[in-house]
């Protein structure tokens, strides 16, 4: 009866894996505004699931308001590539700090301005880290995407044949040394490949550091883990059967966003990269 439940769940997270990557590569062969919708109907999905994660009951304000800021900073990022994002970040700080003010003076509790910080934090995660995508090239979309999976992948199926040695117990004990020296070996082989595919040989060293790069984003997968045991729940919601949440998707993805805009801001690694 176990094998047969163990064999219905990969069964499960097989054909939900299937629709999700059919989603993103019809939005990614379109291009323009399908990638810049799904981009946000995943950031603000992925917000919710965060303000719901720390505050299941009540808060409904709080939830509300940081799902309009994070809409309207999606709105803005998608309208105004050149928008800058500290001004957003000013300008969210500010309402959230309004807010806190305003239910401390009814609460006069500390419950107020932990939520004006969750908001901040929700809106860090997932909008402001995942908005760069919009505007990349679409081989830099395929690389924030396939690079994370590659990795993902290799981790869970290296880590589930060969795992015995416990990289971080306090944070994800199910993840182990031999699934993150997988993970690593393969977001290498994936930016190797997409880098001699797209620019000259003599570039290639700079190919394997931009994995390097990439995939010290896909490590911080571990602050979900760290958050999820912090709110005790194995996942952040149950909207992708066999998944989880688009949180746990997302995770990896939207450091992986975050670190390559940082990167490409110091050296447009694609910056020879033929047009699709």
């Amino acid at each position: 009866m176990n094998d047969k439940f163990r064999a219905a769940s990969l069964s499960l997270r097989l054909v939900t894996a299937v629709v999700l990557a059919a989603v993103l590569i019809a939005a990614w062969v379109l291009g323009g505004w399908y990638v810049c919708g799904l981009v946000a109907v995943l950031a603000l999905v992925g917000l919710g699931e965060f303000l719901f994660l720390f505050r299941r009951e009540g808060a409904y304000g709080m939830k509300m308001l940081g799902l309009v800021l994070g809409a309207l900073y999606l709105a803005a990022a998608a309208l105004l590539p050149s928008f800058p994002p500290h001004l957003a970040l000013a300008a969210g700080t500010l309402v959230a700090a309004l807010y806190a003010l305003v239910s401390w003076s009814r609460e006069k509790s500390l419950e107020p301005l932990a939520n004006a910080a969750i908001i901040l934090c929700g809106l860090l995660y997932m909008p402001m880290l995942l908005a760069p995508a919009m505007h990349f090239t679409r081989w830099e979309q395929l690389f924030v995407v396939l690079l994370p999976a590659a990795s993902d992948m290799a981790a869970y199926f290296a880590g589930v044949s060969f795992g015995r040695h416990p990289i971080w117990p306090g944070v994800s004990p199910k993840k182990s040394v031999e699934g993150a020296v997988a993970g690593l070996a393969a977001s290498v082989a994936v930016s190797c490949i997409m880098g001699l595919a797209l620019v000259d040989r003599q570039r290639t060293r700079l190919t394997s550091r931009r994995g390097d790069i990439s995939d010290a984003a896909q490590r911080w997968k571990n602050i979900e883990s760290a958050l999820k045991r912090a709110a005790n729940v194995k996942d952040s919601s149950h909207l992708l059967p066999g998944h989880g949440g688009v949180l746990d998707r997302l995770d990896s993805i939207s450091f992986c966003v975050g670190t390559y805009a940082v990167a490409s801001a110091l050296y447009p690694f694609f910056a020879q990269a033929p047009a699709l």
